[in-house]
């Protein structure tokens, strides 16, 4: 069977279901010619629909176009001009969308022709093959009428209301969480009804206004491009069209992502490193923009918290990310001691007791009382996985700093880790 009621869906209203199930049923018939006509004039009738989708949606172009017809019908002109005009204005304005059908369509208006004429020569009448009705209803099934209306050609001139919207909606990037209904409007609104290559001319638009342009507008946009973005980000990726990373006007975008407009707007420094933490694909698109990569790796490596990101920026480095943490006191927090821990905790060369003399060694001697919390609230929970030499250490470094004796929790934390010395000597 070649369609069932599943396939019926695409159409959008009950006089294009049943026109179309009249052309199947035709082909079953074995009424050749008649399918040939019926499909023809179908595909006018489902184009000049989308006609009328497109200039509803504010397509100028389409709108022009439709009054012209529309004249052309009330002033009677000939019906073939008439089809040949909206053929005509998918051809010049809809190629990414129909590219793929304008040899089909010319075909199948030639075997149209065919089927309804007289040969001249001899007087008989054309009669296409199984093959040939099949493969243009297949055809014109394919490329014509499943593809919806109003189509996007650039989704920014269509969405730049819902960029505002969007805009004011988020209040900050997180790294971790993305609103799941922004992301489900988006792609249900518009990322549905896109092909690969307006897709493709689209992503482009939308990463160079949120990573490159200094337009005041986009400066002032910036979480509504990211939202955008984002979702055309997850999208592309889920639905198999990576490729597009590869496109030369894709990588240019991000060859031109410049180091002062990432220093001088931390939203949008942020909006970069979200993405190239969530998707490979643009960690890898902006590792060839070698100044940039550059400094947002040194950037996220300056402090503590971006530790649990070495790997990202250094997949193939042979060195652990506690040797590397090791290497870089900077890392020496111990306001963040449970967060390192958790991320160097499984490398081969981590040492527990070397991890913890060296953040006891590096709590401030002035304003940090609260780094004193987090450390002690650490180093209570993880007592018996040292030594009890290893916690006198500890203790005898923390006796050594104000900033831990002179809290207001020192005599609750000491009297746990003097109990649990008490305790364990004796056993």
């Amino acid at each position: 069977m070649l369609f069932d009621e599943r396939d019926l869906r695409v159409f959008d209203n009950s006089d294009s279901v049943n026109y179309f199930k009249e052309i199947v049923q035709s082909y079953y018939n074995q009424n050749y010619r008649a399918t040939i006509v019926l499909l023809y004039s179908f595909v006018i009738y489902d184009l000049f629909i989308k006609l009328q989708d497109m200039a509803n949606e504010g397509d100028g172009r389409a709108h022009s176009k439709l009054s012209e017809i529309n004249n052309m019908i009330k002033n009677d002109e000939r019906y073939s001009r008439i089809e040949n005009e909206i053929i005509q204005f998918f051809k010049d304005n809809c190629n990414l969308y129909f590219g793929k059908f304008i040899e089909d369509i010319e075909y199948l208006k030639n075997c149209r022709n065919k089927c309804a004429h007289l040969k001249v020569d001899d007087n008989t009448l054309y009669v296409p093959s199984d093959y040939h009705a099949r493969m243009l209803i297949c055809s014109m099934y394919d490329n014509v009428f499943s593809v919806k209306a109003p189509f996007i050609m650039d989704l920014f001139k269509i969405a730049e209301k819902d960029v505002e919207r969007y805009n004011k909606k988020i209040f900050y990037i997180s790294y971790t969480d993305f609103d799941e209904s922004i992301k489900t409007e988006i792609t249900n609104k518009y990322l549905s009804r896109m092909t690969y290559e307006s897709m493709k001319k689209s992503y482009k638009t939308f990463i160079k206004l949120l990573l490159v342009s200094d337009e005041q507008q986009c400066i002032e946009n910036l979480y509504g491009l990211y939202a955008f973005t984002y979702v055309m980000t997850d999208y592309i990726l889920r639905n198999g069209y990576s490729s597009l990373f590869n496109e030369e006007s894709i990588s240019n975008v991000f060859l031109k992502i410049k180091v002062h407009s990432l220093e001088d707007n931390s939203d949008r420094r942020n909006a970069l490193f979200m993405l190239m933490q969530k998707y490979p694909y643009i960690l890898s698109s902006v590792r060839y923009n070698k100044e940039v990569f550059e400094y947002m790796k040194n950037l996220v490596l300056s402090n503590a918290q971006g530790l649990r990101f070495y790997r990202l920026f250094n997949p193939d480095e042979k060195e652990t990310v506690y040797g590397y943490f090791k290497n870089n006191n900077s890392f020496y927090s111990p306001m963040y001691v449970e967060e390192i821990y958790d991320v160097v905790k499984e490398c081969d060369d981590f040492e527990f007791s070397e991890y913890i003399k060296l953040m006891i060694g590096n709590i401030p001697g002035y304003n940090a009382f609260d780094v004193a919390d987090s450390f002690m609230d650490f180093f209570k929970g993880k007592l018996p996985e040292l030594s009890i030499e290893d916690i006198n250490y500890v203790m005898k470094e923390y006796s050594k700093n104000t900033q831990c004796t002179n809290r207001y929790r020192h005599s609750e934390d000491i009297t746990v880790v003097k109990d649990y010395i008490l305790q364990h000597t004796e056993k």
